[in-house]
């Protein structure tokens, strides 16, 4: 019987709206996985699909990592992405810190991502691509505690690197915080 409630409940959770920004529109609801998306997932996913970043500029006592490394993989089918941010200590993993499920949601006809921390804040929101190929995600952050905030991130690949720059977003402005370039790794 569980497992029928929790199916009934991941639709909820997964057409979570938020209001529109700067689109590259996709088509109308039923539409396929875009080609960009495909691209992305097929970028982020290659050799191990490990990412790692260094983490100097914002080591702190409450902080005491050295790196963050962020793991993707295909959901059977490849039709989904799974990832998992986790730290880097002393060059061992530290453990995830955050989950993430990313997918192309045919009825919205929009890319989509939920994310939940180890605290269990659950973030959901969507992705879009810029004109210049960058994507954009936004999403809104509820804590078990009741707190929420709204977060975005811009992200562009250059020279075989990541970058991904972080913003709060606070009554719509968007307020830039952490900057990271993301090295791929290699077997």
């Amino acid at each position: 019987m569980k497992k029928r409630i929790l199916v009934l409940l991941l639709p909820i959770y997964f057409t979570f709206a938020l209001p529109a920004q700067e689109s590259n529109p996709a088509g109308p609801p039923g539409a396929p996985i875009p080609q960009w998306l495909l691209d992305n997932w097929a970028t982020r996913t290659q050799d191990r699909g490990t990412w790692i970043t260094d983490n100097s500029a914002y080591k702190s006592d409450d902080e005491p990592f050295d790196a963050y490394g962020l793991q993707w993989e295909y959901g059977l089918g490849k039709k989904h992405l799974k990832g998992r941010l986790y730290c880097i200590r002393e060059g061992k993993d530290a453990g995830a810190v955050w989950q993430f499920l990313e997918f192309w949601d045919p009825a919205a006809a929009e890319a989509r991502i939920v994310q939940i921390g180890s605290d269990g804040t659950l973030g959901q929101g969507r992705i879009w691509r810029l004109d210049d190929g960058s994507v954009k995600e936004q999403q809104t952050f509820t804590s078990p505690g009741g707190g929420s905030f709204e977060s975005g991130h811009h992200i562009w690949m250059g020279n075989g690197e990541n970058h991904t720059q972080s913003f709060s977003i606070k009554d719509g402005e968007w307020i830039r915080r952490r900057y990271y370039i993301w090295k791929l790794t290699k077997e």
